[in-house]
């Protein structure tokens, strides 16, 4: 991919093209994507966001070109390219001071994050939706076997399978386009892998975050997305006043240069990372659960300066709380997208 077109395609530059009159109409994710003419195996695992399969198939067996293009066109639409490159990762150790135990912060070092494609926006209710009706719970293949048993408590209000806030197995129609939340780690990896994607690393998701704005004189990343300085028209957190989550079509002035929406704010996102707390040698961390990063922030989320693209936090991989959710993303190594224009068919965004 060149340098011109990663930057030749920004977030408002896809349209729906349903219909003569309606060309100019925004992409809508609560909606499903679609291309009628496309070959009817194709057609559905683009419906289900599942074209990664296509560009990188799991049983090894390539598809035609054709196929190939149709992915690709799906993959332009729903994720951007993020270049690989160092970040430096910051963190905290817990010691102790005349107050007590306190966390200090720490600059842990740098790790370089290879190229990734990753979702333009986190994961939505729409979305998440298809993986429950197409039955990813019952599923063994997606989930750990040792987490199996635990399955049949990730339910919804009724008792149905589902997020935790669902009821009777289906989001508020009103908030398709919300972020989904009420999703432990385990139920947002089996999600990733059902679609054929994975979760970021935390050197992934900085990276994304912070490589547009990065001084070339300086090196040094940029906190948020568009620079230095915090602005609550630019991401949904406490300051912004709503005090729940907002959909994706939101707070579009946060976006990174490449078209990646609400790194800050609305929800926190899960990580593939494991959280490791260090300490100094006359404290020892006991933690029970296993526990993964959390990274951006959320709606309820007060201090700015936690919310950064360099702050973390932590939950254990079966929580599910109501201000996380995640987006996902799979390596760009050794594919070469076809060039612009070798599809002439539209993207249709049809209800699921």
């Amino acid at each position: 991919m060149t340098f011109a077109t990663l930057f030749s395609r920004p977030l408002n530059y896809f349209f729906a093209a349903i219909s003569g009159d309606k060309m100019n109409q925004p992409v809508d994710p609560s909606l499903t994507l679609d291309f009628p003419d496309a070959p009817p195996d194709i057609r559905k695992m683009v419906r289900d966001r599942q074209y990664a399969k296509i560009v990188r198939p799991q049983d090894g067996v390539l598809f035609d070109s054709e196929s190939l293009q149709f992915a690709w066109k799906a993959i332009d639409h729903d994720m951007a390219y993020v270049p690989g490159g160092s970040v430096t990762l910051c963190g905290e150790y817990a010691t102790t001071s005349d107050e007590g135990f306190i966390l200090v912060p720490q600059t842990i070092g740098s790790c370089d994050a290879e190229s990734v494609y990753l979702d333009r926006w986190c994961v939505t209710n729409a979305d998440f939706k298809g993986f429950v009706d197409a039955g990813g719970y019952s599923d063994a293949q997606l989930w750990p076997e040792h987490v199996l048993p635990s399955v049949l408590q990730f339910v919804d209000m009724t008792g149905r399978p589902g997020p935790a806030h669902w009821f009777r197995g289906a989001p508020d129609k009103n908030c398709l386009a919300h972020p989904v939340v009420g999703v432990s780690w385990y139920e947002a990896n089996a999600y990733a892998q059902w679609v054929g994607k994975r979760l970021p690393s935390s050197a992934e998701w900085q990276r994304a975050g912070t490589w547009g704005k990065t001084s070339s004189d300086t090196l040094e990343e940029s906190k948020y997305p568009w620079g230095n300085s915090f602005d609550p028209e630019y991401a949904n957190t406490w300051a912004c006043g709503k005090h729940h989550t907002v959909s994706v079509h939101e707070c579009t002035g946060g976006n990174t240069p490449n078209g990646v929406r609400q790194l800050i704010g609305n929800v926190w996102e899960w990580m593939n990372t494991q959280y490791i707390l260090a300490a100094t040698e006359e404290i020892t961390v006991h933690l029970t659960d296993p526990m993964a990063e959390i990274r951006g922030g959320a709606f309820d989320s007060y201090f700015h300066s936690h919310i950064s693209c360099h702050g973390r936090s932590a939950q254990t991989l079966s929580s599910r709380k109501s201000n996380i959710g995640f987006r996902c993303c799979f390596s760009a190594e050794g594919l070469v997208p076809p060039g612009d224009g070798q599809i002439q068919s539209e993207p249709v965004n049809v209800f699921a």
